[in-house]
């Protein structure tokens, strides 16, 4: 059998098994169930840190978004990541393992004081972790699986 002739018959056979495919029902499972705590009425970034280290034990790798004019936390992060090529023109996104020191890093920082807009509870704007942690506007808004 020539190659062309075969390419074209696997080619075909790949071709009826795509078409074929159907989708998975979808079960939620109780044990990855998601919940939203707000945390935009909290005096103190303590009950946010409590929530943040007890996720920081299991992730391996984090996502953080910052605003492009939001430059002295763009260098705070880049110490821990990389920029990751995104399509986003207002902001930058930083990706990078969690370490011991990027841990620390997020756990002793200080509340920010600039909470006119936002009673932030970090100074940035979003932390995606890959254990289903985030916290979304400054930390106002944290989104994780409960297990």
């Amino acid at each position: 059998m020539k190659k062309n002739e075969i390419l074209s018959k696997t080619q075909s056979a790949l071709a009826d098994r795509i078409a074929s495919l159907k989708p998975s029902p979808y079960e939620p499972n109780e044990k990855t169930a998601q919940e939203m705590i707000p945390f935009d009425q909290e005096e103190t970034d303590d009950k946010w840190k409590d929530l943040l280290a007890k996720y920081l034990k299991t992730a391996t790798t984090f996502e953080i978004h910052c605003w492009n004019e939001e430059t002295e936390w763009l260098e705070v992060a880049m110490q821990y990541g990389v920029l990751k090529e995104n399509n986003w023109q207002y902001g930058k996104i930083i990706v990078g393992n969690i370490t011991p020191a990027f841990a620390s890093m997020l756990l002793n920082m200080p509340k920010p004081t600039d909470t006119e807009t936002y009673n932030k509870m970090t100074p940035f704007f979003n932390i995606f972790f890959d254990n289903c942690f985030s916290s979304s506007h400054y930390g106002t808004e944290v989104y994780y699986n409960v297990y």
